[in-house]
């Protein structure tokens, strides 16, 4: 048997049967190759397609996929020429350097009409489908070929999670395609993973509003606790300021501020009390938000925890007149 023969014109090149190798088909396959053969020799490219096809039902023999190959682009196949004539070339021996030449030639015909994307599976074993169809399990051995246009190709393995990717396949181009497949997340110990849906865990649908308060709360109370050294310090400064006056205007025996005329620095140390007393007050309180945010937030962080259990907190509040906070105790 002789690769039918690709032509460009109108005459193509008709195929003979080979005594040596048409032993290795069966005889109904051997039967419908050689009808194959006939109609090929007459033109009549729908009848050989149609034989050839048959034939190689009964039997994929690479030499029927040769003629099969070209007989598929003669009657407007690309995509299945291109399948049939990879095929051959992979199968034929090395030694049949004229009819490899004849399918390399249909095959570069082929492939200017259809896409070839190389499928890369892992793991291998998988079935890999385009648009929903079998072409074979990875590792393929050859590209998968595709007529232009959108196409899913998608595999599947038992006890992985399936993959299904879009590809647009364009006239001529090539592509590779990487799939690589997972083991679904493991059930729970008790089994609740298996065949039934799990309600989350206290608390889990909202982890991410529960990370908000605790980062929001955090701040608040950074910036509280800031807020008090710092008003803290004005304060101080006034007051020795304030002190500091205070030496200036009184001698141990007489308050200038008490005379008819005081001088100016009585109204500046005044004003440095006024401002120092304004300046702690805004202090205490700013430390006081800040103890409260961050208890706040160290109760909602105790009490929302999915993994916790129950909280016995008390809360004891302690203010004096130099000092004021909180004292927390119980169980967590």
């Amino acid at each position: 048997m002789t690769l039918l023969a690709p032509t460009a014109g109108a005459q193509q090149a008709a195929p003979r049967a080979e005594t040596q190798e048409s032993d290795a088909l069966t005889d109904k396959a051997r039967q419908l190759f050689e009808d194959g053969v006939k109609a090929a020799k007459a033109g009549k490219w729908d009848d050989a397609h149609a034989a050839f096809l048959a034939a190689w039902g009964l039997k994929p023999h690479y030499q029927i996929a040769s003629n099969l190959g070209v007989a598929s682009l003669r009657v407007g196949k690309p995509r299945d020429a291109a399948e049939y004539l990879t095929l051959y070339l992979r199968e034929a021996p090395a030694t049949k350097v004229q009819e490899r030449q004849r399918a390399e030639a249909s095959l570069k015909e082929a492939r200017t009409q259809v896409a070839a994307v190389t499928v890369r599976v892992a793991p291998d074993g998988a079935e890999v489908t385009v648009d929903g169809k079998l072409v074979g399990r990875a590792p393929l051995a050859d590209p998968v070929f595709l007529d232009p246009g959108r196409h899913e190709v998608g595999a599947k393995l038992d006890r992985y999670v399936a993959q299904v990717r879009t590809v647009e396949a364009t006239a001529g181009g090539t592509e590779t395609l990487v799939l690589e497949l997972q083991r679904p997340p493991a059930p729970d110990a008790d089994g609740a993973g298996a065949g039934r849906s799990v309600a989350p865990a206290p608390g889990a649908s909202r982890g991410g509003g529960r990370t908000a308060v605790l980062v929001g709360g955090g701040i608040a109370t950074g910036v509280g606790a800031a807020a008090g050294v710092v008003f803290t310090v004005l304060a101080n400064n006034r007051a020795g300021e304030a002190e500091t006056l205070k030496g200036t205007l009184f001698d141990g025996v007489q308050n200038k501020c008490l005379n008819t005329s005081p001088p100016a620095e009585c109204m500046r140390q005044s004003r440095a009390l006024d401002e120092s007393a304004r300046y702690s007050n805004v202090a205490f309180w700013s430390f006081v938000g800040a103890g409260t945010v961050g208890l706040g937030t160290l109760l909602y962080a105790v009490v929302s925890s999915p993994s916790e259990p129950e909280a016995r907190v008390q809360v004891t509040p302690m203010v004096g007149t130099n000092h004021v906070g909180f004292s927390a105790g119980g169980a967590f």
